[in-house]
């Protein structure tokens, strides 16, 4: 088979290019002439045509097909957004007037506020910066979508460098008479354009009469963190809200160990996770779900073997912060989730107050019932917008009602 051969002959390679030798160059061109040859024939079959090629643009495209995809970059040469239209030929240019100092100094004072937040009042000054962040990034950005997108269309952000440590999606004037961005689109995040084409990809179809496996892990005791006074209540609630469309199994204290929690979300199309989340920003794939018996970190997420993952609510801290020093590579709590195959999961961008979890994830799950009374992940976004918007929950402070983010589908 030709998948043998391929295997067979990069092994050749790699051996050829650890043994050093007089007629080592010679062989290592002999073997990739080969190669070549074998990579030709692969790309013959059907479906294979782009074996090992870059994708092309108008197959990125597709990840645009349900709204565009506003990929935001800073570099040193300034700052600027591209938006992927699934009717253009070419992505759209929107230069911005915000520099990659401005984006960091931004990144930078958000971050104090956010841990200022923990013991005082901070709306104030979090206004300050999504005004700024309004008036230096999206404003300009959603100029032109107006032109070419409804009210209320979903949009889906795709942030790069220091981009990725900025709540795009809650900017906003804040100003009376005037609309945030939260009253205009639907926001959504996705790492990579690709990311979002695999999440919609293989969607299942299920009998009206289906009830979703569903899994809610709470751990409140976790050794040597904080006790979340919220978890059983948060965990009820949302038992509550779904009775009948679920199939709820309910796991927390001792049984919410590593094992159990693999094996479950081995099992469950839906899960709610209700617990620490540890951030490693120096090994990424260290960091991890606090559970009763250890950390379950992106490392043993990626060995979970899962039947049919639909959607993950991450009711943790810091699920959307990956490395320090490569903010590009987007490896994160909320993207391992959804690199394991989850098509939609609901992330945080700072500390969650345990205090608060329960009012917000109560109107969400009421949210995630779609005309037919049945649950669909689809309505994540439109979900997540409408709680954090709604009035009944006014009182939630301004960094807990923007912290919240949705990757996927």
């Amino acid at each position: 088979m030709l998948a043998d051969e391929f295997t067979q002959q990069t092994l050749l390679i790699r051996t050829a290019l650890n043994s050093p030798g007089p007629d080592q160059h010679d062989r290592v061109c002999r073997l990739n002439v080969e190669l070549e040859t074998l990579v030709t024939r692969i790309r013959e079959l059907p479906g294979l045509s782009g074996f090992l090629l870059p994708p092309l643009f108008s197959d990125l495209q597709q990840a645009a097909r349900e709204g565009p995809v506003i990929i935001v970059n800073a570099s040193e040469y300034g700052c600027d957004a591209l938006v992927v239209l699934v009717d253009r030929p070419n992505p759209v240019h929107i230069p911005l007037s915000i520099t990659r100092t401005g984006v960091r100094q931004l990144s930078s004072e958000l971050s104090t506020l956010t841990v200022r937040a923990k013991s005082m009042d901070v709306t104030r000054d979090l206004g300050v910066i999504m005004r700024e962040l309004w008036d230096e990034v999206v404003s300009p950005i959603v100029n032109f979508l107006q032109t070419v997108l409804p009210s209320q269309s979903r949009i889906w952000w795709c942030p790069t460098a220091e981009f990725t440590l900025l709540p795009l999606h809650a900017a906003g004037p804040y100003r009376k008479g005037q609309q945030n961005l939260a009253n205009m689109y639907i926001s959504s995040y996705t790492p990579t354009l690709t990311a979002l084409i695999r999440a919609r990809r293989h969607a299942p179809t299920h009998s009206a009469s289906s009830r979703k496996p569903f899994v809610g892990i709470g751990q409140a005791k976790a050794k040597g963190e904080n006790e979340l006074v919220s978890v059983g209540a948060e965990l009820a609630s949302i038992e509550q809200r779904i009775d009948g469309l679920a199939t709820f199994t309910y796991i927390e204290g001792q049984a919410s160990c590593i094992a159990r929690v693999a094996e479950e979300l081995g099992k469950n199309e839906w899960v709610h996770l209700a617990c620490h989340g540890i951030p490693n920003r120096n090994q990424p794939f260290k960091s991890a779900f606090a559970l009763h018996d250890g950390h379950f970190t992106i490392e043993r997420i990626s060995r979970c073997e899962l039947e049919n993952p639909e959607f993950a609510y991450l009711s943790a801290c810091h699920t959307t912060v990956g490395d320090e020093d490569s903010l590009d590579e987007v490896m994160h709590l909320a993207s391992a989730m959804q690199f394991a195959g989850f098509r939609s999961v609901i992330g945080t961008m700072w500390a969650v107050d345990d205090a608060q979890t329960n009012k917000i994830t109560s109107v969400f799950y009421e949210n995630m019932i779609n005309e037919r009374g049945r649950l669909d992940y689809t309505r994540a976004a439109l979900a997540l917008n409408r709680t954090l918007t709604m009035k009944k929950l006014a009182d939630v402070p301004f960094d807990q009602r923007i912290l919240y983010v949705h990757l996927g589908a």
